[in-house]
């Protein structure tokens, strides 16, 4: 019986160390890590220009292609616009999400999702395919909204309404 324990044991120590590693790898790619600071860039960006301001200023990560996907569009049609598998993304669940794949060479760089509440951002773009001169010779302006929630305090986040 105690054999039959510490086999049990082992698998167990086994394979929680084998989720723990496929975490951290998973936490320091290159697309978690371009993710994580275009997020905090977009959803702490103070700098609220009067007019316009050129997008190549807002996003500085390397990519050559922008899609971003209406709302309710599902998996496979995702997977078909972009030409490739990428377990990562979630399909849309409202009008009032993010939900914005960054690629090069057909390989995702950054991934942004979520709704602007928990984000602290909201990109208002037309859903499509851009190409890095598309999106970077567009302008936006930035402000400060806020939306209320559940518990009662709302919360504030920078709408940014891109511009052709």
């Amino acid at each position: 019986m105690k054999k039959v324990m510490r086999w049990i044991g082992l698998v167990i120590a086994i394979v929680v160390v084998a989720v723990i590693s496929i975490k951290i790898v998973d936490y320091n790619s290159l697309t978690s890590k371009n993710t994580r600071n275009l997020e905090r860039f977009l959803s702490q960006n103070t700098y609220h220009a009067n007019g316009k301001v050129k997008v190549k200023d807002l996003i500085t990560i390397d990519y050559d292609k922008v899609y971003v996907f209406q709302p309710y569009q599902s998996m496979d049609e995702m997977e078909r616009q972009i030409g490739f598998k990428y377990p990562k993304l979630e399909q849309g669940l409202s009008e009032g999400m993010n939900n914005i794949l960054f690629v090069i060479d057909k390989e995702p760089v950054a991934y942004l999702f979520g709704y602007p509440s928990n984000t602290g951002y909201f990109v208002n773009i037309p859903s499509g395919e851009y190409t890095k001169a598309q999106f970077e010779g567009m302008t936006y302006k930035a402000e400060s909204r806020e939306v209320g929630n559940s518990y009662g305090t709302p919360k504030t986040y920078v709408n940014y309404q891109f511009i052709d």
